[in-house]
């Protein structure tokens, strides 16, 4: 009979190696993140996927695992729940928000005169209508029905809100002479209701209402003011 030589030992594993490392064993499982995420990055393409999404009110924690190409228990170690995720994704629509805001005035300086007044109130309306423009599904999540919620959570006290601007804004048309009394928050609920309208049809894509958004703030500016009226 011939003589079989022993089975040769598997290679024992390098210093520093576990077992189970790439090669070594089965493939990861599918909560860890794939080779492209550095050591803190998934949290951040988990949010900029998010902000990519066509809707993001109905967006689930699953659906954006899939759409980054993750496990859902490796989003729910960087968003406890859903509403965490919706929540940050309304603070950075706030802050961008507050960033058309900061560019159409500075809200810290009165203007200079009637025409200044006028001036700002229009930029104001259209830097509204132009973020909903260009972020519809992030617009309609700030100001959906968790939106007093969202408000709270991206305005803490020692920061000014975007709510700020529209009062502001107000103000400088009546010290300017160009409406009869000094404005009060139904005034502002009026002039906000009716540039929150104009956006919420422009998204709808009714006709009367898409254009530019420089010539429907320039009209609807002119309209509220009337109706504030001296």
């Amino acid at each position: 009979m011939r003589k079989t030589s022993p089975p040769t030992p598997p290679p024992a594993p390098r210093p520093g190696r576990h077992p189970s490392a790439a090669g070594d064993g089965p493939a990861p499982s599918g909560d860890q993140p794939p080779a492209r995420f550095h050591h803190g990055d998934l949290r951040r393409a988990l949010v900029d996927t998010a902000l990519r999404a066509p809707e993001l009110e109905g967006l689930s924690l699953r659906q954006l695992a899939a759409a980054v190409g993750v496990s859902a228990a490796a989003v729910y170690r960087h968003f406890d729940s859903r509403d965490a995720l919706l929540a940050e994704l309304a603070s950075i629509g706030f802050d961008r928000l507050a960033q058309h805001f900061a560019a159409a005035f500075d809200i810290t300086c009165a203007p200079a005169d009637a025409a200044a007044a006028r001036e700002r109130f229009v930029d104001l309306a259209e830097a509204y209508l132009r973020f909903a423009d260009a972020e519809p599904a992030l617009w309609r999540l700030m100001f959906g029905i968790e939106a007093a919620g969202y408000r709270a959570a991206a305005t803490p006290s020692q920061r000014r809100s975007t709510f700020d601007y529209l009062p502001a804004a107000l103000h400088g048309l009546w010290a300017g002479g160009l409406v009869a009394r000094r404005p009060d928050e139904a005034d502002a609920l009026f002039a906000w209701s009716a540039i929150h309208g104009l956006a919420t049809l422009r998204a709808g894509g009714i006709p009367m209402a898409r254009g530019p958004a420089r010539e429907r703030a320039i009209d609807l500016g002119q309209r509220i003011m009337q109706a504030l009226g001296p």
